[in-house]
């Protein structure tokens, strides 16, 4: 019975807040405050929907793995870390995407390891053997800033520390400095064809 006494608490105070919001002489304000409530009431109506379809879809499945199910929907895992009611804390779920990330990284000679998490705070260390093109580590360093970002948007912050080593034959000439240390071979080169 408290359960109910204290939906029914809840209610009333949303009716008198709403009450308040008819009753603002700013329109401009009562607008934004209408929308701002809608667009809460179709987040959640969405991913209340989508958890009945979870729980549709996994007739006969354990108790333990429905949550699970629940942590990994991408609207009800939203929902879930917005109240704080994730069933995974902010470690599992940030191990998870790294690994997640292994074999694209592997691929890529590129590794990227958790440091630390404190109080909120995530630090990664990034690695990538350079072998030519600083872009494709540039973009897989975005990919777990991205992969972290979408796992764990509750952590306080998140940094990617950049920890890659040069390899020492590898070093980057611009064409325009190939082509201007030797204009005679350049043009001998062409001569020759």
């Amino acid at each position: 019975m408290a359960l109910n006494d204290e939906f029914q608490q809840r209610a009333r105070s949303i009716e008198t807040l709403v009450g308040k919001l008819e009753n603002a002489t700013d329109p401009a304000l009562k607008a934004a405050a209408k929308d701002l409530v809608q667009a809460i009431m179709e987040l959640h109506g969405a991913g209340l929907a989508r958890m009945l379809e979870l729980v549709h879809d996994a007739r006969g499945e354990s108790a333990d793995g429905l949550i699970d199910r629940f942590g990994r929907d991408e609207l009800v895992r939203s929902l879930l870390l917005l109240h704080g009611l994730h069933p995974q804390d902010l470690r599992t779920r940030v191990v998870q995407a790294l690994e997640g990330l292994n074999g694209e990284l592997h691929s890529h000679n590129a590794k990227a390891e958790l440091i630390f998490i404190d109080d909120g705070a995530v630090v990664v260390h990034f690695q990538a053997k350079s072998a030519g093109c600083g872009s494709t580590a540039a973009s897989l360093q975005a990919r777990v800033e991205a992969a972290l970002l979408d796992a764990a948007p509750d952590a306080s912050s998140i940094l990617v520390n950049d920890v890659s080593l040069s390899s020492p034959d590898s070093v980057f000439i611009p064409l325009t400095q190939l082509a201007s240390a030797n204009p005679a071979a350049a043009r001998a080169g062409r001569s020759g064809d």
